[in-house]
């Protein structure tokens, strides 16, 4: 079995409100980019008005969950990765988000340029709640692995019974490495450390696919459900994991992302 390196940030944002859909209108709201590096000034000014339309669910009073793993690469790096969970966060947004009036300026602050962006909008809060009790927590994996070495982590869920789903994905491609012909799919009881690989007749290796350079990385997605609801698609892309991942109610999902280099 073949895992490969990654490093990161996860970001999931999901929004929810009290009982009943309703909307609230705020007024002002600002959000800012930087101008600087490959960021143009009309990118900066699309990402400082993305970052307003997130700034407008807080003060509408929308409830989010963010979460957040560092590693060499950040959201921003520019990968495959980043521009679909940046592009799938920000369908979620302006689904609840209605802009009535945007304007966008440049400023200098601390000799550094931004872009500003001024929003009135519309925020439709919905009855979709999280449930901040249900938390998925990965631990053993580390950043830097050595070819041929071995990974093994645990995982735990908090708050409810789950079934897991992990991804692996790699320059040449995305797979689910759990559940698979070598390890069946069961039910991770709360509370309770999982050992990965669940299989004791298994490892997993971290091999490269290639040598052309000196490291090789894959992002490692790990999600948790409280309903056994199977990744059904015949191509295993970010796309398709972050689609089959965002389907799923907020209150029936955790996730994890952990980033991993092999030399």
């Amino acid at each position: 079995m073949r895992l490969l390196t990654v490093i990161v940030l996860m970001t999931a944002l999901t929004v929810s409100a009290a009982a009943g859909p309703k909307d609230k209108t705020v007024r002002g709201v600002t959000g800012s980019c930087e101008i600087a590096g490959d960021i143009s000034p009309v990118e900066a000014g699309r990402r400082a008005l993305e970052d307003a339309k997130v700034n407008a669910m807080r003060e509408a009073g929308a409830s989010e969950r963010l979460w957040s793993v560092t590693g060499l690469l950040t959201e921003d790096d520019g990968s495959e990765f980043s521009q679909v969970l940046s592009q799938m966060i920000n369908t979620e947004v302006n689904g609840y988000v209605h802009i009535l009036r945007d304007t966008v300026t440049h400023t200098i602050i601390d000799d550094r340029m931004y872009a500003i962006a001024t929003i009135d909008a519309e925020v439709r809060l919905t009855d979709t709640r999280i449930d901040p009790t249900f938390v998925l927590d990965v631990k053993g994996i580390e950043s830097v692995y050595k070819e041929g070495s071995v990974m093994s982590f645990t995982a735990r869920v908090y708050g409810h019974d789950a079934y897991m789903r992990i991804f692996w994905f790699d320059d040449k491609g995305g797979s689910l490495i759990y559940p698979s012909e070598w390890e069946q799919d069961r039910l991770i009881h709360k509370d309770s450390d999982c050992l990965f690989p669940t299989n004791p007749m298994i490892e997993y290796v971290m091999e490269r696919t290639s040598h052309d350079k000196d490291f090789e990385t894959i992002n490692l997605i790990a999600v948790a459900t409280k309903r056994d609801i199977p990744f059904i698609s015949d191509k295993i892309t970010f796309e398709t994991v972050l689609e089959w991942l965002y389907a799923i109610p907020a209150d029936e999902r955790a996730a994890h992302r952990s980033a991993i280099l092999i030399h």
